[in-house]
């Protein structure tokens, strides 16, 4: 079971990633407005197994520290992502005077698998696909056929690359490589606007058909 709440001033999509026989799960970039996320864990009364970062921009850890003191979730990060979670001018916070930083709980790597404790079946592939930033990863569940994308990838475009750590063609390297490999169903989740497949952003991502 997937649920979303869109958050802060970016409208950033946090994930919710569920089991439905145990109420047990994953949640997928945090990025703002933590009340709104704790009240509808306790609401719908889930136990967060995970906190999992796509990336370590402000807009997707901004809530991460309020909740993991709340609920007590580990954070897990690519080992790259340390750069972003530690310096506010990498994670871009900086520059609007909030100054996050922080410290994960887990670094992963490319081709590790983040299985939930309460359901081994339960599980999520990390693929390591840098460009948007130097840590960008994409999560992968081959059982439910989705993939939290983050910044990667959009519905009808891909992350900007202007920002430290990030490189465009290494975007769209890892873009076809990583993510254009997934099966042609797989939904593409993104951290902001619509969700998407992949066999719709191989035919008619512009970035891919000039």
């Amino acid at each position: 079971m997937i649920q979303t709440l869109t958050v802060g001033m970016l409208q950033e999509h946090a994930y919710f990633f569920i089991d439905s026989k145990t109420g047990h799960g994953f949640l997928i970039d945090p990025g703002d407005e933590p009340e709104r996320i704790l009240s509808k864990i306790k609401q719908e009364d889930w136990v967060i197994e995970k906190i999992l970062l796509t990336h370590g921009h402000f807009d997707h850890i901004g809530a991460v520290s309020a909740i993991r003191e709340a609920i007590g979730s580990p954070v897990v990060i690519h080992e790259e992502g340390k750069a972003y979670l530690r310096d506010a001018l990498w994670n871009l916070s900086g520059r609007y005077g909030m100054g996050y930083t922080l410290e994960a709980d887990q670094y992963v790597s490319h081709g590790d698998v983040i299985c939930l404790e309460a359901n081994q079946e339960m599980n999520l592939k990390v693929i390591y696909a840098p460009g948007h930033t130097s840590d960008g990863t994409a999560y992968f569940s081959l059982a439910e056929n989705i993939a939290f994308v983050g910044d990667i990838i959009f519905n009808g475009s891909i992350g900007r690359c202007d920002n430290p750590g990030g490189d465009m063609n290494q975007l769209l390297t890892t873009i076809k490589t990583q993510i254009f490999t997934l099966p042609d169903d797989t939904v593409l989740l993104p951290g902001h606007g619509p969700s998407t497949t992949v066999k719709k952003e191989k035919a008619a991502n512009p970035f891919f058909n000039r």
